[in-house]
């Protein structure tokens, strides 16, 4: 398998918008599997027949370059480093979704401080285990490549981690599609 280009959530290109203003260029499908609610971790496992794994592209401590982004998280500094997580969600063998989240160090200091471990495992998988588990709103935005994807942070212990997952067309966003119906 080729290796395989990850969305970047500090990429000014993306025009993340709130819901009230989300494009009505997406068909009502794709609208309502990026409203979804639930675990996608659960849905790619359920529509792959089990055969669901994460590929890790990147787990590095990184600086933030946009202020956009980085005033989300709330008032941090400049040099306040952020854990990223890149990886490629596979259903079957196949590409299905590019995921990126990113936590801010202090988050570290939480019951988050697990994600630094995950490796291989899926995240959402550990978020959703959580009890007391909070979220926030989705955004949305397409890539240039044409995917839609959304955002959205999660709190757990009052500490923020933002995760960001883009369908990738296919077997699985069509798998995914059909149950949204």
């Amino acid at each position: 398998m080729e290796p395989i280009k990850t969305i970047e959530l500090d990429d000014d290109r993306l025009r993340w918008t709130v819901p009230d203003c989300q494009p009505r260029r997406a068909n009502p499908a794709i609208q309502r599997l990026l409203y979804d609610q639930g675990s996608l971790t659960q849905q790619l496992i359920e529509v792959s027949n089990g055969r669901f794994r994460v590929q890790t592209v990147e787990l590095a401590w990184r600086n933030l370059l946009g202020d956009d982004l980085r005033k989300l998280f709330g008032p941090v500094a400049l040099s306040h480093k952020f854990w990223s997580r890149k990886t490629v969600l596979l259903c079957e063998g196949a590409p299905a979704v590019l995921a990126h989240s990113l936590m801010p160090e202090h988050a570290a200091q939480s019951a988050l401080d697990q994600v630094l471990a995950l490796g291989e495992q899926p995240l959402g998988e550990y978020l959703f285990s959580q009890n007391g588990l909070k979220r926030g709103a989705f955004q949305f935005a397409q890539s240039e490549q044409g995917y839609w994807g959304r955002r959205r942070l999660f709190y757990l212990d009052s500490k923020p981690i933002m995760v960001a997952e883009f369908f990738l067309p296919g077997e699985t966003l069509d798998k995914l599609l059909r149950r949204c119906r």
